[in-house]
Parts: C-alpha cells; sequence; structure tokens
C-alpha cells in the first residue's frame, strides 16, 4: 500500500505548494487536482474541496490587505493518515463574526440558522460562512492558530496578527 503523495513524475510523504496571491483560480485547481493522495484515502476529492476553500479565503485574504507572500499548504502522509497545513499572511479573522461558534463540532452547526442568513447577507452573498465549517466536517481533526509578526502563535485580539495556520488531518 503506497504511503505516500504521487506529485509532479514524484513520490514523497509530503507535497508543498506555494501559492502565489494572484494566482489563477484554475492554475490553483489544476495543481490541486495533481496531487494523486496515498492509497489508504478514500475522500481525496473533498479532501481537495476543503483544502480548496482554506486556499480561497487565503487568497482573499491576502489580495484585500495587498500582501504579496504566497501561502503555502503542505500536505503530508504519515502511517494511515493526512495531514494538511495551511499557512497565509492575510492578517487573519476575527472567530466571533463567524456565523457559529469556532469551537462547535460541525455536526452541531446549523446551515439555516438565522446567524448565517445574517452573515451572507452582511457580506452581500459574497462570503458565505462555508469553508471552515466544509473543513470542520471533512477532517476528524481541525485546528486554528493565528500568529504575530515573528510567526509566534497568538491569542485573536491579544495583539496583532499577521497571519493564520490551519491543520487539519484524517482519522489515523
Amino acid at each position: 500500500m503506497g504511503n505516500y503523495f504521487d506529485f509532479q513524475s514524484k513520490q514523497s510523504e509530503q507535497v508543498t505548494v506555494n501559492i502565489h496571491p494572484e494566482a489563477d483560480f484554475r492554475e490553483i485547481l489544476q495543481t490541486l487536482e495533481s496531487i494523486h493522495f496515498p492509497d489508504f484515502v478514500t475522500n481525496a476529492e473533498n479532501i481537495k474541496y476543503a483544502v480548496l476553500e482554506l486556499i480561497s479565503n487565503s487568497l482573499r485574504a491576502h489580495r484585500e490587505r495587498k500582501v504579496d507572500k504566497q501561502v503555502i499548504a503542505v500536505f503530508r502522509a504519515a502511517d494511515t493518515k493526512v495531514e494538511i497545513e495551511v499557512k497565509d499572511f492575510g492578517g487573519g479573522f476575527d472567530p466571533e463574526r463567524l456565523p457559529y461558534p469556532l469551537e462547535a463540532p460541525a455536526e452541531t452547526i446549523d446551515l439555516t440558522s438565522d446567524a448565517f442568513e445574517e452573515y451572507q447577507e452582511k457580506h452581500r452573498y459574497l462570503r458565505f460562512g462555508m469553508g471552515l465549517l466544509v473543513t470542520k466536517k471533512t477532517f476528524s481533526f481541525f485546528q486554528v492558530i493565528f500568529f504575530d509578526e515573528e510567526e509566534q502563535p497568538v491569542q485573536w485580539g491579544e495583539r496583532e496578527v499577521i497571519g493564520t495556520v490551519i491543520r487539519v488531518s484524517t482519522n489515523g
């Protein structure tokens, strides 16, 4: 059983993808599609969709704040699980502004709630609050870490947030 990714004619336990904030969406999609997951992964398409949501959120933050650094997505195969990390320098986001508590289990979040409707209206239906939720539903482990200018972890509101790392993994 292959415990590695196939990417660009190479086999590796780790794949790192650097994405420029002005990258064309089709290129990003094509890159993600060209990553072939280890044999033990049964839901690769769902994983890629969730990661694409995270990358899209990160790129939007970079573009809105005119950040010229790359968004970094790292895929790792470890034993029988996949770990993925998406890191951006887009200034983070206020978890209190989401239409649900960030720490809430995905299965308890109601997509038809007034909070979701209000969130979508407030953002003129350009944001739906779904990227993180899709990710929470796809992965057994989900963690959001904000970091400061020294790339040290920081709590939201404690001091200036420079970026976000989202770590996820499948069951192992």
